[in-house]
C-alpha cells in the first residue's frame, strides 16, 4: 500500500492540551466487581438503545467476584465500549499481567492473578453449558467455574437484537486443545439449538478453533495481552424477534479444569438491523471515511461532530469526546 496521505491541520493550544489529556487519560481496563442486577443492566444496555428495555439481570450461575462492570477498554488496536464482564476467575484481576512481556514469563503457567478456582462445591458448571459443550466444544468433558447471567428484556416491536463482545483467555497460546474454555449465549431457552454465538468458521466461541482464526495478541488493555490473546471485537445479531418479553443467558466457563481464567466483555445490548450471526465489528472503526487510513481527514470528521451524539462515536458511549479522540490517536496510521 502507498504511504499514508499527509494532511496538515493547525491546532489551537486548547486542543493540543485536549489531545495530551486524551492520550494520557487512557489506561488499562478498570473493573468493578458487582452482582447487582440493576448495575449490570445499566452497564449492558446501549446508551442509545431504542425499543428495548432490560427488565432484570439475575445471576444464573457463579459466585461473588466473577461478575462486574468495566471501563477504559480503549487502547487501540483492540477496543470496546464500556459494559459488563463475566469471568471464570476474578474480574478485579483482569488488568495486564506484570512482566508478561519479559523473556522469563511462562505463558503455560500464568500467575495467580488469572489462575483462580472460583467454585469449591462440584464443578461449578451448568447443564446447558455441558450439553452444548459435548456437542460443539473441542475435547470437552465438563464445564467448571461458569459465570452465567440471565437477562430478561422486552421489545416494543418486532426487532432484531444486537450486542458486542470480546472473549479472552490465558489458555492461549499454550493450552488450546485440552482445555478449551468457551463462551455461549442462549436465546429464550436453555437448549444447544438456542445457542447463538459463533466464530468466523461457524463454530461456537472457544479457545482452540476460534482462536485459530480470529485471535490477536495485540490487546493492551487486559490480562489477555501478549503472549495471551483475545478474539476480536465481535457483534452478534439475532433473527427478528417478536415484540414482548425475551431472555438471553450469557455464560463463560473453564473447560476440563478449574484453572487458567477466561473472560468475556459485553457491551451495547440494543435493537439493530443486520445479517443474523456473529461478525467482526471493529476492524478499523477509527477510519471514519473508509479510505484505509486513520489520519487527518478522519480527525476532521471527528472534530466536526465534537460534543454531539453521532454514529462516529468510537467508544459506544454516544457523544464525541476526549475518549473517542484517544482511540483515534491510538489507531493513527494504516488500518490493520
Amino acid at each position: 500500500m502507498l504511504s499514508s496521505p499527509l494532511r496538515t491541520i493547525s491546532l489551537a493550544p486548547s486542543f493540543v492540551a485536549l489531545v495530551a489529556f486524551g492520550t494520557f487519560a487512557s489506561a488499562s481496563v478498570i473493573t468493578v466487581p458487582t452482582m447487582n442486577g440493576r448495575t449490570l443492566g445499566s452497564a449492558l444496555l446501549s446508551p442509545n438503545a431504542q425499543g428495548i428495555e432490560i427488565d432484570s439481570i439475575t445471576i444464573h450461575k457463579g459466585v461473588s467476584g466473577q461478575f462486574g462492570t468495566y471501563s477504559n477498554f480503549d487502547l487501540a488496536p483492540v477496543t470496546i465500549a464500556n459494559g459488563i464482564v463475566l469471568s471464570s476467575g476474578k474480574v478485579n484481576n483482569l488488568a495486564p499481567i506484570p512482566g508478561a512481556s519479559l523473556p522469563g514469563y511462562n505463558p503455560a503457567s500464568p500467575p495467580a492473578q488469572v489462575n483462580s478456582q472460583m467454585t469449591f462445591v462440584g464443578n461449578g458448571g451448568t447443564p446447558e453449558f455441558d450439553e452444548h459443550g459435548l456437542d460443539e466444544i473441542e475435547n470437552f468433558y465438563a464445564s467448571f467455574d461458569v459465570a452465567a447471567i440471565r437477562v430478561d428484556f422486552t421489545l416494543d416491536e418486532d426487532s432484531q437484537v444486537q450486542f458486542d463482545f470480546i472473549f479472552g483467555s490465558v489458555e492461549f497460546p499454550y493450552w488450546t486443545n485440552q482445555f478449551t474454555d468457551a463462551f455461549a449465549v442462549f436465546l429464550d431457552e436453555l437448549d444447544p439449538g438456542a445457542q447463538i454465538c459463533f466464530d468466523a468458521s461457524g463454530a461456537p466461541i472457544q479457545v482452540g478453533s476460534s482462536f485459530a482464526g480470529l485471535e490477536t495478541t495485540e490487546d493492551k488493555n487486559t490480562a489477555f495481552s501478549n503472549p495471551h490473546g483475545v478474539i476480536h471485537h465481535l457483534t452478534t445479531t439475532t433473527e427478528e424477534l417478536p415484540a414482548g418479553p425475551h431472555t438471553l443467558w450469557f455464560e463463560v466457563g473453564d473447560v476440563n479444569d478449574h484453572i487458567l481464567d477466561s473472560a468475556v466483555f459485553l457491551a451495547n445490548l440494543r435493537t439493530g438491523v443486520g445479517d443474523p450471526g456473529t461478525e467482526p465489528s471493529d476492524e478499523c472503526n477509527a477510519d471514519l471515511n473508509d479510505d484505509g487510513w486513520v489520519n487527518g481527514a478522519d480527525l476532521a470528521i471527528l472534530l466536526g461532530d465534537w460534543g454531539e451524539v453521532s454514529d462516529d462515536d468510537l467508544d459506544g458511549i454516544g457523544v464525541i469526546n476526549g475518549a473517542d479522540l484517544a482511540i483515534m490517536l491510538g489507531a493513527w496510521g494504516e488500518c490493520p
